[in-house]
Parts: C-alpha cells; structure tokens; sequence
C-alpha cells in the first residue's frame, strides 16, 4: 500500500483477516453470520492459494503484443478523458467536414451556373452621324447642337400639339 491508496475500511480490515485465518474461530463464526456472502469469497480465495502454492507455471499466451497493445490504448484512452469521463465522440460537424462541404457547395454551384445561365451576347453599339438637315418648309429652322459627344437636332418654328391629337 503507498501513500495515495485510501486507508481500509473496518470491513475490509475484518475481511482480509478473516482470508488471512487471523480471526479466532468465534470471531470467524460471528463474522461468518454478519455478512454470508464472505463464505463464498473464502472458497474462491482457498482455491487460488492451492493453485499459487502448487507452483505451476501461467500458460504462455498467444499473441501476446497484440493483447499489450490492447490494453496500453485502452489505458491511453483513460488517460486522454479527465476524471474517468469517457472520450467524446468526434461531432458530425467538425472543421474539416464544414470546409469540405463548403468546397463541394462552390463547385457545385459553379457548375451549375455554367451549364444552365446561357452567356452574355455582346450588345452592339449602335452609331449614327448626322450628315445634313434639311427642313421641307421654310419657316422652319433646323440647327445642329454637338456637345459631350452626342449630336442634337433642334427644330425651331413647330407649332404645338393640339390636345386631342395627344388624347388620339
């Protein structure tokens, strides 16, 4: 026993005497009637002394390192979780998992687009030059007014619209 084991329990101290045969008989007895359960555990520990003191050797096992690999990830996973919690399950959503679906949803999508947006025709600009001006009726007066790149024709001299032509 070092000094981090729990110190024994007054049971277990009347038990390991009693395993030990370091109990008088009639304590043995009184023991005995307490706690019944303890007859069983007598046999089992008398039978393991028989074996122990007939010196026979342990049975060599068979794949030995795979049994010690066993035990030493189980014991690194108990060491891994704190206070013998066990080790949580990896998430659905981890990290890595996001980005690659993210990266999947990008691809996607573009594809998508590609394949069903049909491409952008090129507009045609349309260019026109105003060569002359040349008005049927002499009253009236047709001027030409180039500024910013955009040419305007100013007709001077037309009489307004009549409002039931406009409503026609």
């Amino acid at each position: 026993m070092n000094n981090s084991d729990q110190p024994l329990t007054p049971f277990e101290e009347k038990l390991t005497a009693y395993l030990d045969k370091a109990l008088s008989a009639e304590e043995a007895a009184a023991f005995e009637r307490e706690h019944p359960e303890v007859i069983a555990e007598k046999l089992a520990h008398e039978g393991l002394h028989k074996v122990l003191e007939l010196g026979s050797p342990a049975p060599a096992l068979r794949n030995g390192e795979f049994f010690n690999r066993q035990i030493l990830r189980e014991v690194a996973a108990a060491d891994a979780s704190p206070a013998g919690q066990p080790a949580p399950k990896p998430s659905l959503f981890s990290i890595w998992r996001l980005v690659f679906a993210g990266a999947a949803c990008l691809l996607a999508g573009v594809g998508i687009y590609q394949t069903l947006v049909p491409a952008r025709q090129a507009v045609p600009t349309y260019f026109a030059q105003v060569l002359s001006v040349k008005t049927g009726d002499d009253s009236l007066k047709a001027r030409l007014i180039n500024e910013e790149g955009m040419t305007v024709v100013m007709i001077d001299g037309l009489a307004p619209i009549d409002e039931d032509f406009i409503l026609n």
